[in-house]
Parts: C-alpha cells; sequence; structure tokens
C-alpha cells in the first residue's frame, strides 16, 4: 500500500539474509510479524544486534545513516514495516 501519507509493505528475512538499507529520512513503525535477531552493520565496520520479539512493535525515527541488516538467528524473521511521509 502507498498513498501520499505512508507507504506499508512486509520484508521476509530467512536466516543468513542480508539486505541494504538506505537511510531514512522519514520516520517508520514497524511490527514484528515473526520474531528473531537481526544484525546491523554500519559503514564504520560497527555492529548492533536487533531481538524481535513477536507481535513487538517499535517507532524508528528518521535517520541519515545507513546500514546493511543480516538475519543472524536461526528463523524466519517477518517484519511489516508502515513508512510514515
Amino acid at each position: 500500500m502507498e498513498n501520499d501519507k505512508a507507504r506499508a509493505f512486509e520484508i521476509t528475512f530467512e536466516p543468513g539474509d542480508e539486505n541494504t538499507s538506505v537511510p531514512s529520512s522519514s520516520p517508520r513503525v514497524i511490527r514484528a510479524l515473526k520474531g528473531d535477531t537481526l544484525q546491523r552493520i554500519y559503514a564504520d565496520g560497527k555492529k548492533e544486534d536487533v531481538v524481535w520479539k513477536t507481535g513487538e512493535v517499535r517507532y524508528n525515527a528518521p535517520s541519515s545513516v545507513g546500514y546493511t541488516t543480516k538475519n543472524i538467528g536461526k528463523t524466519e524473521l517477518q517484519l511489516y514495516i508502515v513508512v510514515l511521509k
């Protein structure tokens, strides 16, 4: 779903899956449909583990810093993301 106020989508990470995230100038609301652990890998080499519990909802403020995400858990991780415009 996308309109002039928001974009909503699901993303699934199998164990070991990676994707490159671009910096987001928009806030996001994220709900874990299936929880596990994502690792954020920043350009400077810093790593941060983010544990998602099934059903958990988080707010991510806008950020100018991009990072790569990788599912370092043992199960599928599925997130529902709403990007506010």
